[in-house]
């Protein structure tokens, strides 16, 4: 038996890794096809301390992403081989977790803070309403059908957008399982204490050790080869996978794909038609469609296969695009005078959001140092948008066309540090990185969308990663990756073992009543 994994995200290195150890495969049995040059998908990273470097997005982890910790405590961490990532993980939070103090900015930087988180009972009401509507119900319905113009103003609001990267105009149906699914998490959303992070970013932490992992293992990957096709069996009843095609270095290679062979695809990417830009210059759009060429062409006359159209498309950037930036600095100015603003010890100060900014800005300054080759002479931040494509508060442009020296000055601007810019900019490079699918999974979109892990009658196919669908689970975090190959891995293979069940706090007596406290 051979597996063919197309993508070299986290669900991909989960999926070869439950094929080891639950299917008994042999590694070496096993290719991890990557249409880039570099492993590690949505949770890559690059560059260096010289030219800057560059983090496109970041993943919400906390204590009960059941599926993520278990696969964690299997691999050794970076630091130290001697403990597993989960080891090093929970080590680190312990003494460098989050303890935000000032979570939420306004325009004359003060820091907000309100009672209920400044929900008015109406507002309590309608998202309990929420809550308890059914999902069949919820079909390509947005979230600001739910609630008035004044619930999108309130403290919850502006914590729960910056945290969960919604919109008003996103999904009602993502908005009620994030409702269940971290309702453990809404009394301390302000401070973020629940919410854990790794000791260097999360492709170092996490995506490094276990590609080191499987390969040494044996197991295959090719990068800079693009899966092109794949090809079924003549069929009715069933959908069995006989053959894939993939190009590399400009030739086209076909593998034919055994009755018990496996399958997975990685069925798009929220990093789809990444660009960078620099300090000097904006990034800019580029349209390859190669991220979702695959799941198109599988989809085409195929329901089951669900409908990339819902995600991807020029005709969403509206709702989809996001345009994140990552800064490295040889002076400690910005540092200190975050630091000295929010009353934080350095790096745990989590998440700062401006609410008035029209760009819709959060940064956070990281633990340092933030990359295992990091000099002690540098120091690393990052941030993001959810509103690129407004004019800014002060610099009088769209993100989208503003180059990094210029994303810092509307910062600065933002924080009432603008007489240190010469300072700070002179010694930075800030690096744009325009997203333009991050907010993708959070589209409003009917339950048929997104393709089942397994969908009915596959007998050796399966969808894995954020466009897979999973009943209850939340998208736009680790434990979608690695759950959505735990369950095709097991499912295609019929193995015996139980998935450990989506944590639910509706259901979570304690949950329950420390959230209606926050609230009441």
């Amino acid at each position: 038996m051979r597996a063919h994994i197309v993508g070299s995200g986290l669900a991909s290195l989960s999926a070869a890794a439950y094929l080891i150890r639950d299917g008994g495969l042999l590694a070496n049995n096993i290719y991890v096809y990557e249409a880039s040059k570099y492993l590690g998908g949505a949770m890559g990273m690059a560059g260096e301390p010289a030219t800057g470097y560059v983090l496109p997005t970041g993943r919400v982890f906390e204590r009960n992403f059941r599926c993520a910790l278990e696969l964690f405590s299997l691999v050794p961490s970076a630091s130290d081989p001697k403990r597993s990532i989960k080891e090093e993980i929970l080590a680190f939070n312990e003494r460098y977790g989050f303890y935000d103090k000032a979570h939420i900015i306004d325009r004359d930087q003060n820091v907000v803070r309100s009672s209920h988180f400044g929900l008015s009972l109406r507002d309590r009401l309608d998202l309990i309403k929420l809550a308890f509507t059914p999902e069949a119900m919820l079909e390509d319905r947005k979230i600001n059908e739910f609630f008035t113009s004044e619930f999108f103003r309130t403290e919850f609001w502006f914590l729960w957008m910056a945290l969960m990267g919604c919109l008003p105009q996103h999904s009602a149906m993502e908005m009620r399982r994030f409702l269940h699914r971290f309702l453990h998490l809404l009394p301390s959303l302000s401070t973020m204490t629940e919410i854990y992070r790794t000791r260097y970013d999360q492709n170092e932490a996490i995506i490094q050790p276990i590609t080191k992992w499987l390969r040494n293992q044996g197991v295959n990957f090719l990068t800079a080869t693009f899966v092109d096709s794949i090809e079924f069996k003549a069929s009715v009843d069933h959908i069995t996978a006989n053959s894939l095609e993939y190009v590399r270095d400009g030739k086209p290679t076909t593998v034919e794909i055994e009755p018990d062979d496996l399958v997975l695809v990685t069925n798009g990417s929220q990093t789809a038609d990444l660009s960078l830009g620099s300090m000097t210059a904006p990034a800019t759009f580029r349209f390859d469609g190669r991220s979702w060429a695959l799941w198109k062409r599988l989809a085409r006359g195929r329901r089951e296969f669900g409908n990339p159209d819902t995600f991807f498309g020029e005709t969403h950037l509206s709702d989809t695009a996001w345009l994140t930036f990552t800064v490295t600095t040889t002076d400690p100015t910005f540092f200190d005078l975050v630091t000295k603003f929010t009353g934080s010890e350095p790096g745990r100060g989590g998440h700062m959001t401006f609410k008035d900014s029209n760009w819709m800005i959060t940064f956070t300054i990281f633990p340092q140092p933030h990359f295992v080759e990091q000099p002690p002479s540098v120091k690393v931040w990052w941030g993001y948008a959810l509103y690129p494509h407004r004019v800014g508060n002060f610099i009088k442009k769209p993100m989208l066309e503003c180059s990094g020296a210029e994303i810092l000055n509307e910062i600065l601007w933002h924080l009432d540090f603008a007489k240190d810019a010469e300072r700070i900019i002179g010694s930075a490079t800030c690096i744009p990185c325009l997203l333009p699918y991050a907010g993708s999974v959070w589209l409003p979109r009917k339950r048929m969308d997104r393709p089942s892990v397994t969908p009915t009658g596959s007998t050796n196919l399966g969808f894995i990663g954020q466009f897979a669908e999973i009943p209850l689970e939340t998208i736009f975090t680790m434990e979608y990756s690695v759950r959505s190959a735990r369950e095709a891995v097991s499912t295609l293979l019929k193995l015996d073992a139980k998935l450990p069940p989506v944590y639910q706090g509706q259901h979570d007596p304690r949950a329950l009543y420390n959230a209606l406290n926050a609230l009441a």
